[in-house]
């Protein structure tokens, strides 16, 4: 899975987006403020974003506990926002434990007073929560009806309608220091203007097949399909690749067993080389973007490890390891 969209604030610091728009993001949305205080970062994130061509939307976290103190919330988010251009729904994020005593209709209430008053100053508004809290202490119902869902499931899978998917908190995303959350846009009627042109994906299936074909002998059909065959190549290339390079004395069946596990020696960002490649090609086949299929472990590569470890409930180190390789192999 390859996110589209990530959201900021100032814990990610200075953020290049020239190199997350190359990453394949469209779309960015920012926390404007918390409570009543804006986030230091929010106008270097909007101009920078824009700069970028980059899709923008804005968040703001509260700490309201009545209607009124979600109403003010509003007004100090629609002063910071300043009149500013967005592209994407301004999302009211609730996440306080002590704000669950309040109980769903209160809640919903204070949710829909932010809202409105946010919508009545020209925005559209939206809700930013996790599958518990529509469920326990919010109006799911209600709130879909009226407005955008952001929804904050970090899984393999989501359990509710939206409009976004927070899949990840863990990413790694060229041009930023450290984690980052992943999102995927998964109704585009939520931007407001032209859908963005999404980046092509640096290589495909088929580069890999013929990289098989021509370098282990593969004799598969180019037809830029991860099918059984194709798999069962790639595993066989690197069981070849562990006996070239660390005589692990494997049979080179294709079978991605206890021995070949025990085989894996650890790849982290600054390796290159053919095992690298081989990585490489099996993130490509599962759908993701590496920056290039040319054996260097670089920013894009650790992205892509990330982005899969998070999704199958790995450890999230951006290392390549026995069971990232495993994980891999027999998806």
């Amino acid at each position: 899975m390859t996110p589209n969209c990530i959201d900021v604030s100032t814990w990610q610091g200075d953020v290049d987006y020239s190199r997350v728009r190359a990453c394949g993001i469209v779309a960015v949305i920012i926390r404007a403020g918390f409570g009543q205080t804006e986030d230091n970062k929010f106008r270097q994130n909007y101009r920078n974003a824009r700069a970028a061509g980059l899709k923008v939307g804005a968040y703001w976290y509260s700490y309201a506990y009545s209607t009124a103190e979600a109403e003010q919330e509003a007004r100090a988010c629609l002063e910071i926002l300043g009149n500013r251009d967005f592209d994407l729904p301004i999302y009211y994020d609730m996440e306080e434990d002590g704000q669950m005593a309040l109980g769903k209709s209160t809640m919903t209430a204070m949710a829909c007073r932010f809202l409105d008053t946010v919508q009545s100053g020209g925005y559209r508004g939206g809700m930013y929560s996790s599958p518990s809290w529509f469920s326990d202490f919010l109006d799911y119902d209600l709130l879909r009806s009226k407005y955008s869902i952001w929804l904050a499931h970090w899984a393999s899978a989501h359990s509710r309608a939206c409009d976004i998917w927070q899949y990840g908190e863990d990413g790694r995303i060229d041009g930023i220091d450290g984690d980052v959350d992943l999102n995927l846009i998964e109704n585009w009627d939520v931007i407001d203007g032209d859908i963005p042109e999404v980046l092509p994906i640096t290589d495909d299936v088929s580069t890999v097949q013929k990289w098989l074909n021509s370098s282990y002998n593969a004799r598969l059909e180019v037809d830029d399909i991860c099918g059984q065959l194709t798999k069962k190549n790639l595993i066989s290339a690197l069981q070849t690749i562990l006996n070239d390079t660390y005589g692990a004395g494997l049979d080179v069946d294709g079978i991605f067993g206890r021995r070949t596990k025990a085989a894996i020696r650890n790849l982290s960002r600054g390796d290159t080389g053919e095992y690298v490649k081989s990585l490489q090609a099996f993130l490509i086949c599962r759908g993701h973007d590496t920056g290039g299929f040319d054996g260097e472990f670089g920013g894009m590569t650790e992205s892509a490890v990330r982005t899969f470890q998070t999704v199958h409930s790995l450890i999230v180190d951006g290392i390549a390891g026995k069971n990232t390789f495993e994980a891999l192999a027999n998806d």
